[in-house]
């Protein structure tokens, strides 16, 4: 590599490097929201199988770092299970990720990826546990601080020794401070 080749890229990856820093550097500030859903219970939960009924919610609060990155923390209840041995009922904190990719000056599709732990309320004992969580959705933004959200997002809670999938659809809203 001749010097004005590596002038050149080195001149290349400072730019680079800079233009990252100054994006993490201009955070877009607080927000936060609440949705309200249907939940969508995957498998069995201690031993109880039977139809999803109630409805689902969450409120949350986050951080948008830059246009495309923030952290979002939230409480959510998970709705219930009835069935012939009795009610299962969930309650959840997470801590997520949330990408957000623009698609128009609008629309924007949401990622997430995080942390949860779940409470479990079962007819043969209640249970907590850890486990992943994960989503995808869309935002339409309404103006500059406000944006209207729909979200598919699934639970995997570790808890009575098996790893349930709990899944909740969700239309709610984003406040920006």
């Amino acid at each position: 590599m001749n010097g004005s080749t590596f002038k050149k890229s080195a001149l290349g990856a400072s730019l680079l490097v800079a233009s990252l820093c100054a994006v993490a550097a201009t955070p877009d500030g607080p927000y936060a929201g609440g949705s309200l859903g249907v939940p969508d219970y995957q498998s069995d939960v201690n031993g109880v199988s039977g139809s999803n009924s109630g409805m689902s919610g969450k409120a949350f609060a986050g951080y948008q770092f830059n246009p495309n990155f923030a952290l979002e923390a939230g409480v959510a209840g998970l709705g219930r299970v009835d069935s012939t041995a009795g009610t299962v009922k969930a309650r959840s904190v997470y801590l997520d990720a949330v990408g957000t990719l623009p698609m128009t000056e609008k629309w924007s599709a949401l990622g997430r990826l995080g942390v949860a732990h779940v409470n479990l309320d079962t007819p043969s004992g209640d249970g907590n546990g850890q486990g992943l969580k994960l989503g995808l959705g869309v935002q339409y933004a309404l103006n500059t601080k406000v944006a209207l959200r729909g979200e598919w997002e699934r639970y995997q809670p570790h808890v009575f020794d098996e790893k349930s999938a709990i899944d909740q659809y969700t239309v709610g809203v984003r406040v920006a401070f």
